[in-house]
């Protein structure tokens, strides 16, 4: 950015003197007939308007006077700094919810529609929620204590009865807490699919309720054979 110009008192005066001189010039040559005006009122007119001009850019910008820095304009604060820790207390109490007696072999996490079997059939899907490598390390340490983490698993067989899998909606604001719908599937097609509260406590984030009803998903052709689950 150009800085703005700097006039001395003595350069003020040259200036004006020589704005002076040129409209006394210009009198001189003008036609016979416009002679005869008397030029004295344009001059004047000439010489206010300059004095204000120069006064303005003297008052603002003279050398004892310092610079005004610019104020940069603060950046805005990112949105959904804490989804990571909202999304690892859902996991976490999901998972705690049917762990199997001998615990999970492993836990598979996916944002809602990144598989077409999480995208709900509507007129307008839902957005496919991604997660980031901070939400992805968050989830990760907050569920190690109960099996490991994997973003990118496959659908587990029927074999694979210590396999869960994990899908979390948008973190959704309200008034005083957070909502995340959230699901698991396991042993060959049981699940659970409700919606979570959670809230802030001491800087922690953790469950506090269940908005509305848990759905209970049962495997489609009924128990599997030999299957280790209560009740088949």
């Amino acid at each position: 950015m150009t800085k703005p110009t700097r006039l001395t008192d003595e350069e003020l005066g040259d200036l004006l003197r020589e704005t002076f001189t040129e409209r006394e010039t210009l009198a001189d040559h003008l036609p016979e007939a416009t002679k005869r005006r008397n030029p004295v009122p344009v001059l004047l007119a000439a010489a206010a308007v300059l004095v204000v001009l120069v006064g303005v850019l003297y008052g603002v910008h003279r050398p004892d006077r310092p610079s005004q820095p610019l104020t940069a304009t603060p950046a805005a604060t990112s949105q959904g700094s804490d989804d990571g820790r909202i999304w690892a207390a859902a996991v976490v109490s999901i998972a705690r919810r049917v762990e199997p007696a001998d615990g999970w072999q492993v836990v598979q996490v996916f944002g809602q529609g990144q598989r077409a079997e999480t995208q709900a059939l509507k007129a307008s899907p839902a957005p496919v929620v991604t997660f980031s490598a901070t939400a992805k390390a968050r989830i990760e340490m907050a569920v190690r204590p109960l099996a490991p983490v994997t973003f990118d698993g496959e659908d587990p067989s029927c074999a694979d009865r210590r396999v869960a899998t994990v899908t979390l909606g948008p973190v959704v604001s309200k008034t005083d807490h957070k909502e995340v719908h959230t699901s698991i599937f396991y042993d060959c097609g049981r699940g659970s699919i409700l919606t979570y509260r959670i809230e802030q406590a001491a800087g922690i984030w953790k469950v506090t309720g269940i908005v509305g009803h848990v759905i209970g998903v049962a495997p489609a052709g009924g128990c599997p054979s030999a299957s280790p689950r209560e009740g088949c």
